[in-house]
């Protein structure tokens, strides 16, 4: 007898119960401890503070030929959960194809610039793409492990309780005098990657507690809310103030019926966050006016525009291809911070200096494009599932929109495309049309088609 027998639908199978499969308390925590350790590495600061190129953890040590611990390591892993995915024929390949063209014509654009950065006598060529080349290979593990809304809900609270367990630790070692400091501010946490994961965290939570949980966990939900707002309202920094601004905007707007809730707890944490810093808050938010640079908290600001005005001139004088992987250029604006500069605080700006006006273009019609396939992929989810991708649509959209401004180009940094190819693997997950039929030999197949390519793959 055949180990597999498909009827008509497709989507209707019976297996053999002769034949073993893996048992699904085994999956599931295997599921759990790979999920649990890879948005682990989302809150494991990647250099020091203040920009510097020293590593901060072991994992990013270098070892030889420019590659480090955890690039090897994630490379490995997503060469073979890409590998099992291709040899099974479930269908799993749920991200839309438009984004997949887009990334390949990026690709081309990181070719072009490489052999233009080397003619130009570029040295660190892993610089600035590596990053998306590990987020490509973090996708392959969560998408090997997330492949039905059943299983994106469970990879969320996974995310949540990591999240959580950070939370408690840094809050910790706030309240017992230790932390970061910023223009003299004793702040948790410095990070700005570990930061924007917990600008995600709280619009995630808001979300849930919105709607599509249950009611006891609609309430754990809104404390983790509660807890990441709070923490990002204390870090002091700008630029995720504003990114987590922007997601609420995003999140109330999608949030039909419940925008008084989803903007009330924001509005208190914060408020909670100018007691606890007093005065300082209010002139640190006053700062976010960059035209004067004469206020308490803004000494900054003429950095910044200084920087972007530099990378401007070297945009306009080479506006084809700009200056290549692995180069640098002379600033005349920001001398006294730097004679020379490798990137600019302005992600537009800084693609089309490095990636050329090919890359610029692809850049923008690759993030249009997303924005519009997650809010395709939210009409026809269902709530339960639809909550968690605004969640992602708000903070993915909120990202993009405050890059426009001072804010470094977020694919540079090996824990944000940790994060995105996360949330890209957890939003586009799709439930089959027809789904199969429940018989005691035809237990429910999943990742992908339990572990391997056994009897489900003929």
């Amino acid at each position: 007898m055949s180990a597999l027998t498909t009827t008509w639908p497709p989507s209707i199978v019976v297996v053999n119960p002769e034949v073993a499969t893996p048992p699904t308390a085994v999956i599931r925590l295997s599921r759990s401890a790979a999920l649990f350790c890879l948005l682990c590495l989302v809150f494991v600061t990647e250099y020091e503070q203040a920009g510097s190129t020293t590593a901060k953890s072991i994992l990013y040590n270098p070892l030889a030929g420019g590659f480090r611990l955890l690039d090897i390591a994630v490379l490995g892993l997503g060469l073979a959960h890409g590998f099992a995915l291709g040899c099974s024929r479930a269908r799993v390949r749920a991200f839309p194809r438009k984004l997949i063209l887009l990334m390949a014509a990026f690709g081309m654009a990181i070719a072009v610039s490489l052999v233009y950065g080397f003619e130009r006598g570029g040295r660190n060529f892993f610089f600035d793409w590596r990053a998306l080349a590990l987020g490509l290979a973090f996708y392959f593990v969560y998408r090997f492990w997330v492949q039905s809304m059943a299983e994106a809900r469970a990879a969320i609270t996974c995310f949540g309780a990591v999240a959580g367990v950070h939370l408690v630790i840094l809050f910790y070692s706030y309240l017992h005098g230790q932390g970061d400091s910023l223009l003299g501010m004793r702040i948790p946490l410095f990070d700005g990657p570990s930061i924007s994961a917990f600008v995600f965290a709280a619009l995630l939570g808001l979300s849930l507690f919105g709607g599509g949980s249950e009611n006891r966990r609609r309430w754990v939900w809104l404390i983790l809310s509660a807890g990441a707002i709070l923490l990002v309202a204390l870090c002091f920094r700008r630029t995720y103030w504003a990114e987590f601004a922007v997601g609420v905007a995003l999140l109330a707007i999608t949030a039909r019926g419940r925008r008084v809730r989803t903007v009330a707890l924001p509005l208190c944490m914060f408020a909670i966050a100018f007691l606890v810093l007093g005065t300082s808050f209010a002139e640190r938010l006053s700062s976010i006016d960059f035209t004067r640079d004469d206020a308490p908290y803004s000494e900054d600001n003429s950095d910044h525009v200084g920087d972007v005005l530099d990378a401007w001139t070297q945009v306009r004088a080479a506006p084809l291809l700009g200056i290549g992987l692995g180069t640098s250029y002379p600033t005349w604006h920001i001398r006294n911070w730097k004679e020379e500069s490798v990137m600019v605080h302005n992600a537009p700006l800084h693609v089309w200096l490095k990636y050329g006006l090919l890359g610029l273009a692809v850049y923008l019609a690759y993030h249009l494009s997303l924005f519009r396939c997650l809010q395709m992929q939210g009409k026809r989810s269902p709530p339960r599932h639809r909550v968690i991708i605004n969640a992602v649509f708000a903070y993915l959209a909120a990202q993009f929109i405050v890059s426009f401004g001072f804010t470094p180009w977020p694919y540079s940094a090996v824990q944000s495309t940790n994060l995105i190819a996360f949330l890209l693997a957890v939003a586009f997950v799709r439930e089959p049309l027809c789904h199969p039929q429940v018989f005691l030999s035809s237990p429910r197949a999943s990742t992908p088609q339990l572990i391997w390519k056994t009897q489900y793959s003929a």
